[in-house]
């Protein structure tokens, strides 16, 4: 489960994957009915990544609350978080024994269990994580060692590096004077 491109944004219901990065703005995705939105950065956005709950010791991610819940229910929904309070917080308590009740709102818990409701019925909790970019570059040279050459790249990318001919400039100063006129404020 990768939540690093999941995220929620103040002001919006649901939550959104990320899709490009625009100037001023995200692109983002919908989970609920797949619309692209732009956020701009003047708005408020946490991923889901960087979000934990509290517990009476240290605190636990978000990501392995959810991953515990999924195991709980396996794959299906669980609690209706429009539902009874009670009925959310005895959820939560067999999911994360530990939780701080006292530090968490039972509004954080409603948002707990849609969040859970929307990432298992878009298949977010299902997908296996991708490989590290140290994974990929350790396939990547897999991929050498089976006869696959990296060599036209980089030909290439040293002919786009290299010093045009014929293009050599002057030092500034060198040669040129600067008559008073010409300077501003003079």
């Amino acid at each position: 489960m990768d939540l690093s491109k999941i995220i929620s944004v103040a002001g919006k219901s649901g939550l959104f994957r990320v899709v490009a990065q625009a100037r001023q703005a995200i692109i983002a995705e919908s989970l609920i009915d797949g619309k692209r939105v732009p956020v701009p950065t003047s708005m408020r956005v946490s991923a889901l990544e960087e979000i934990s709950m509290f517990t009476t010791g240290d605190d636990v991610p978000l990501k392995e609350v959810l991953a515990r819940l999924h195991a709980s229910e396996k794959g299906k929904l669980s609690v209706d978080p429009k539902g009874d309070e009670e009925a959310l917080w005895k959820k939560l308590g067999e999911v994360l024994p530990e939780h701080d009740r006292t530090r968490i709102y039972p509004s954080d818990v409603r948002k707990l269990f849609a969040w859970y409701e929307q990432l298992a019925r878009c298949g977010a909790l299902d997908a296996k994580e991708e490989p590290k970019t140290e994974d990929k570059a350790a396939e990547g040279k897999s991929a050498d060692r089976k006869g696959k050459s990296t060599a036209k790249a980089d030909v290439a990318v040293k002919k786009a590096n290299a010093p045009k001919p014929g293009a050599a400039t002057k030092a500034k100063g060198a040669g040129t004077t600067v008559r008073k006129g010409s300077q501003r404020g003079s």
